[in-house]
């Protein structure tokens, strides 16, 4: 595992490749040279790689420092937009103070400090979030004190309830991950210079993409870099893409909004997929013998429908087909959004759902359910990945989204 290099660390090596010197570094940090020098060689050593050629030519950036200079210049650019925004939601005189006395923010905050944030914002205590960081609590409200008076703007509200977030800190903690995705993706990345096949990345699967889609593409990226590690969410889409605009997942995987996405996102088509309605073997619309299928959607109108649920591509899709045929949208005895619940309900009733053939593939191959071959018009949709529009994925996230272009490339 790469060794984590505090970001003080980043801030001179990214100074010095920019000044080409040390002397140079050291006058836009307000440090001194030996401040300077010496944590460069700190970093170096550190990370197990020279970052600069120094000759009479002043100190050359490597390849490595050129990919770790732009990363944490990323990370630095979170910070900064965040210190823009605090103004505007300081209150009262803090607001003219800041308007006077520019937050220290972007150059004096430490990771340490971020994490804090981050702790103390997923627990709901400093005491709590002391205990997930493996500090005492004192610790934890020293850097948070250090923090706030970076940020010159009150960031928690504290009571006898425990500690939550101002709007100002609620600002800042969106800022706050994406630094340290930056962070933790410039280490994955450096690996590489090492020889070493290293990385993370975060997948958000909608039910569409776990079925089959999403493991294959991890079948063929552990094959091909057997050094990356990948966790995988499950969830709706609207939390994940909550988590993509933090930096808490690095991609998302399913069904595509289009012309409904969020301007702040960007999306890469796949395929289109086509939505068929789904029974168990044996179900009494397939016929006495099982070989009698129903002709049209207006054969099951009367069955016991699972639907999807609300504002969702598929309920779009569910409406749309029903309105095509006709037929009066059915009333749902469930909806629900979990694979795993569609198919046991499926599988131990006479419910009727319109799934992707791919999401029952496994239980088709098996027996259990059956796809009708009904071709409903109006219930494709595109799937794909969904990204952060000024997003950089680390190579890690690259790779999945190669192997998940091969996969559906092989069919």
């Amino acid at each position: 595992m790469t060794p984590t290099v505090p970001l003080r660390l980043l801030r001179a090596v990214q100074g010095v490749a920019e000044a080409g010197s040390a002397a140079g570094a050291a006058a836009a940090l307000h440090l001194s040279v030996s401040a300077v020098t010496r944590a460069v060689r700190q970093a170096e050593a550190l990370l197990g790689l020279a970052l600069f050629e120094r000759g009479a030519r002043g100190m050359v950036a490597t390849p490595a420092t050129a990919v770790l200079v732009a990363r944490t210049a990323r990370a630095t650019q979170e910070l900064a937009q965040a210190q823009a925004a605090l103004p505007a939601l300081a209150r009262g005189g803090a607001a003219a103070r800041l308007r006077v006395q520019a937050s220290a923010l972007a150059r004096s905050v430490t990771d340490t400090m971020l994490h804090t944030l981050c702790a103390v914002a997923e627990t709901g205590s400093e005491g709590a979030a002391g205990q997930r960081l493996g500090v005492t609590q004192v610790a934890v409200h020293q850097q948070l004190r250090a923090l706030e008076f970076a940020a010159r703007v009150p960031l928690f509200e504290r009571s006898h309830r425990g500690t939550r977030l101002t709007e100002a800190g609620e600002r800042l903690l969106r800022h706050a991950k994406l630094a340290l995705a930056e962070l933790r993706i410039v280490h994955d990345e450096l690996a590489a210079f090492q020889g070493r096949t290293a990385g993370g990345v975060t997948v958000g699967a909608l039910p569409m993409a776990s079925a089959v889609l999403l493991p294959r593409a991890l079948s063929r990226l552990f094959a091909v870099s057997p050094g990356v590690v990948v966790t995988v969410a499950d969830g709706t889409y609207e939390a994940f893409l909550q988590q993509l605009r933090h930096g808490d997942i690095d991609l998302l995987v399913g069904p595509l909004r289009g012309a409904l996405a969020p301007d702040d996102v960007v999306e890469h088509r796949l395929f289109t997929d086509q939505l068929l309605p789904v029974v168990r073997r044996g179900h009494p619309c397939l016929g006495p013998n099982g070989d009698k299928p129903p002709r049209s959607l207006r054969a099951l109108r009367a069955a016991r429908w699972i639907g999807p649920l609300p504002g969702t591509p598929a309920a779009t899709a569910f409406a749309r087909v029903f309105a095509a045929a006709g037929v009066a949208v059915p009333g749902f005895a469930l909806q629900a959004h979990s694979s795993a619940v569609l198919v046991g309900v499926l599988a131990s009733s006479d419910a009727v759902a319109l799934m992707s053939p791919w999401q029952v593939r496994a239980e088709s191959e098996a027996g259990v359910l059956v796809a009708l071959p009904l071709r409903l018009v109006g219930t494709e949709r595109d799937i794909g990945v969904t990204l952060r529009r000024d997003g950089l994925p680390s190579a890690a996230a690259r790779a999945l989204l190669a192997e998940l272009r091969a996969v559906v490339a092989a069919g």
